[in-house]
């Protein structure tokens, strides 16, 4: 398929019409009503389904949208958790000082002074924002995506400058 863009993750069926809840996972609801033809990938990447967006509504903090040729809940239930995918080519063009999230993953983490501090493993939605998830030299940690610690991102060299707060990386993710 090319390069795409995750847009967002059907979580459940709503109501009886076939109407799926989806978690957004783009800055505006809005963006549903432009799309027309996208692309359903499962949760392990092994299958794909092409669909187009019969219509699309905003509902709480999450989009109800309808397909074509999906009419009833359990036309949805095989596709929870699946994401919904578009070519990079129709994604919207981004604001200075606006990345795509998944732009961010294997960036590497640089502090003023030019100390390599960790790559960039994955990013996510914590309670209290965007987060990175970093591996270091001492383990796995997370790093806030805020401008006062990501002070400087440049995609082309791959490389993000951060002001980390004092004894940030010296904390490791611990699974019990």
């Amino acid at each position: 398929m090319g390069a795409s863009i995750a847009v967002g993750i059907i979580r459940k069926p709503h109501g009886i019409r076939g109407e799926a809840s989806v978690e957004l996972w783009t800055n505006s609801a809005d963006r549903f009503r432009k799309l027309k033809a996208v692309t359903l990938v499962s949760p392990d990447e092994s299958e794909t389904r092409d669909l187009r967006i019969e219509s699309s509504r905003a509902h709480a903090d999450r989009v109800l949208i309808k397909f074509e040729g999906i009419e009833s809940p359990d036309d949805l239930r095989g596709l929870q958790n699946w994401t919904i995918e578009i070519p990079a080519s129709k994604a919207r063009k981004l604001e200075k000082n606006e990345y795509f999230l998944h732009d961010l993953v294997g960036l590497t983490l640089f502090d003023r002074d030019g100390n390599e501090r960790g790559v960039v493993n994955e990013v996510y939605e914590g309670g209290s924002g965007i987060l990175l998830n970093v591996t270091g030299p001492k383990g796995e940690f997370d790093v806030p995506f805020a401008e006062e610690i990501c002070t400087e991102i440049n995609l082309k060299k791959k490389r993000i400058v951060v002001e980390l707060p004092e004894g940030l990386d010296d904390l490791t993710n611990v699974e019990d």
